[in-house]
């Protein structure tokens, strides 16, 4: 009678049943099989360097703990695979080492699409030996059999593992999902803040979203656009969709990531080995984030940062640099900002009541347009006025007449420059506030 945890071939489901008869009908197979029993060191190694150079996604997940898991799994796929070809007898759920790999690797974040590769470079590891294996056989057409028979086997088995995998990943990621909800949502708010995971749970889930000691840090802000035609639109499943399209378009092997939705505003906290708002905004603007048709939103990234207590600066600059976002230009870093447009825009209100009072007035009115375009034009030409005039198509005297002009209404001189900062300065003011706010 066979025990709790093993299976005489009998009892087991059709396929595997299937498999062990084809093996039984192909004795040379069977023992090029059974021969690599003791190899699942040497596979691994050739394997695994495989996954290295051809599959970016495990360069962030590599450690000893992965190397480790790894090894063993590679080492249960190989026993399983020997007692199938010599008909031994088989655990009651002979896929079970596969479900636990796979929640394994969706704990720690292994993209799926990098474990179905790895099965895929595996499969192509166990048809090189056994094919090599059976050309050196003097029996070409007992090997010939062979061969086509064990191309099914490696094909059926690998797509089965796959499987296998493929739904574990999908249910333990899922399960992580509803369980890590509030424990992210709480780790980002404590990022923002300047405190470092304390706990356990947070250190692990930091971890496991690829962010590591020696990272350089950034924080980034995804606003809405406004829609133009007037639908109506469902701002909470827009921000959502975004959500879920940030996820999927930064690598892991990039970029370590916290994707949280706040109020109005998606909130991105990234790590990169390299310059990481730069990176952000670079790798962005390749997937269509720069242009307003393809996903709806602007974004603004903070300054790079060193330690997670520097993380409420980014987060502010951040914050900042996506108010000055606009359909002209969608993703704006911090860095990238004009520091007179930035004071301008943090100005203290009561800083307004130095505008002079003629300036405001004639604002107002909307008179004076030719001496304010005199003011801009002599300011962006740096105090030059023939070529100022050429900028403006008037004679020189014009604007040399204007300038006297604005001296004597203000008192102010512009061709100074304290004088001209002082005038631009309250252009670019009222441009803003408005010659009504007090």
């Amino acid at each position: 009678m066979a025990s709790a945890k093993t299976l005489a071939p009998d009892r087991l489901d059709p396929r595997l049943r299937d498999w062990i008869g084809r093996f039984e009908r192909s004795p040379l197979a069977r023992d090029v099989v059974t021969q690599l029993e003791g190899r699942a060191q040497e596979i691994w190694r050739e394997t695994f360097e495989l996954l290295r150079s051809q599959s970016p996604e495990y360069r962030n997940a590599v450690d000893d703990d992965f190397t480790a898991e790894s090894k063993n799994h590679c080492g249960e796929l190989l026993e399983t695979i020997v007692r199938i070809a010599a008909g031994r007898r088989l655990h009651s759920d002979p896929f079970a080492f596969v479900r636990r790999h796979a929640e394994w690797r969706a704990r720690h974040q292994v993209p799926l699409v990098a474990s179905l590769h790895a099965y895929r470079l595996a499969h192509k590891t166990y048809w090189g030996i056994t094919r090599e294996l059976l050309a050196r056989h003097r029996r070409q057409k007992e090997a010939l059999r062979a061969v086509a028979m064990l191309s099914d086997f490696w094909i059926e088995l690998f797509e089965a593992v796959g499987a296998v995998l493929e739904e574990a990943h999908a249910a333990e990621a899922a399960r992580i999902f509803a369980q890590n909800t509030n424990a992210h949502a709480r780790l980002i708010d404590n990022l923002l803040a300047g405190v470092e995971p304390a706990g356990m749970e947070e250190r692990q889930l930091l971890a496991l979203c690829g962010i590591r000691a020696g990272m350089k840090l950034t924080v980034g802000v995804f606003r809405q656009l406004p829609v133009s035609d007037g639908r109506p639109v469902d701002s909470e499943v827009a921000l959502r969709s975004l959500v879920r399209l940030l996820n999927q378009v930064l690598p892991s092997s990039q970029f370590g990531k916290l994707v949280g939705l706040g109020a109005n505003e998606i909130v991105l906290i990234a790590g990169c080995n390299g310059p990481a708002a730069q990176a952000l905004a670079v790798h962005l603007t390749r997937h269509g984030f720069s242009r307003k048709s393809s996903v709806g939103a602007s974004a603004g990234f903070g300054l790079d940062k060193d330690e997670i207590t520097q993380l409420p600066e980014a987060a502010t600059e951040a914050r900042l640099a996506a108010d000055f976002t606009d359909p002209s230009r969608l993703l704006l870093r911090f860095a990238e900002l004009d520091l007179a447009e930035l004071v301008l825009h943090r100005v203290d209100k009561a800083v307004l009541r130095l505008i002079p009072d003629w300036i405001r007035r004639a604002y107002e009115a909307d008179t004076e347009q030719e001496l304010f375009r005199t003011i801009r034009a002599f300011a962006r030409c740096s105090l030059n006025v023939k070529e100022t005039a050429r900028q403006l198509d008037v004679h020189t005297n014009t604007v040399y007449f204007r300038l006297n002009q604005i001296k004597a209404r203000t008192g102010v001189d512009p061709r100074t420059f304290e004088g001209m900062t002082l005038l631009v300065t309250s252009l670019r003011l009222l441009d803003r506030y408005g010659p009504r706010l007090r």
